[in-house]
């Protein structure tokens, strides 16, 4: 479950149904599931790491999969604005997202967000790109902005879909900066992807640190392979 920066790591639907990582997948996805404290409410998920973000891209991309594969409308939400790479994951081209929204001046609404959002090749799965926006210094002066973009999000899911859904953002390595403490103050749970081999005893406890300083409910940690 790793990737290079020269060769990706296949999506979900590129391995066989009966795969053990497939079952894995779907695995951590029924764990959250089960775990979600209001299914009438649409859960926000931060998938973030110390400083491995490739591998993090990975999972987010496969668990929202896996989400949307299992019925649930789904949304995965590029917010690591200064290195976008999941709309080449998905063959999309990359257009206007979340930078141009936080950076217009009118608020946010479901209705302007359903026109940021592609439809994947995966049924029920919408990717919110990192955008074309510049933000050379990342989340951190439209923080404000995040909440109202969050309920905006949730609002296309149970309004314009008829029902609750998932909600997976991934986020900038926590190690990099401010930006994945700021987005775990907002969410409803937080993830640390940790990668087997790569991600130091000493980098994981102080991004995990971080993030509690941060208010951010540390849910767990996922390991993977680098």
């Amino acid at each position: 479950m790793g990737e290079s920066h020269t060769q990706m790591q296949p999506l979900l639907s590129d391995y066989d149904p009966g795969s053990a990582y497939v079952e894995a997948v779907f695995s951590l996805f029924a764990t959250i599931r089960l775990n979600w404290e209001s299914q009438q409410r649409s859960l926000a998920l931060l998938l973030t790491s110390p400083s491995h973000p490739e591998e993090q891209a990975t999972v987010a991309a496969n668990l929202a999969i896996a989400s949307a594969q299992s019925g649930l409308p789904t949304v995965l939400i590029e917010a690591h604005v200064r290195h976008p790479g999941l709309s080449q994951r998905f063959g999309l081209s990359q257009g206007p997202g979340l930078s141009d929204m936080l950076l217009q001046e009118e608020a946010v609404t479901p209705q302007q967000v359903s026109r940021y959002l592609a439809p994947t090749f995966v049924p029920h799965l919408w990717l919110l790109s990192s955008g074309i926006g510049g933000m050379p210094h990342g989340l951190a002066p439209y923080a404000a902005r995040l909440p109202e973009l969050l309920r905006s999000l949730r609002r296309f899911l149970e309004e314009g879909q008829g029902q609750s859904g998932l909600l997976v953002v991934h986020g900038a390595p926590v190690l990099e900066g401010a930006d994945a403490s700021l987005l775990g103050a907002y969410v409803d749970q937080t993830f640390l992807v940790v990668v087997l081999g790569r991600s130091t005893r000493m980098a994981t406890k102080k991004a995990s640190e971080q993030l509690q300083r941060a208010r951010a409910r540390l849910s767990g940690v996922i390991l993977t392979q680098g």
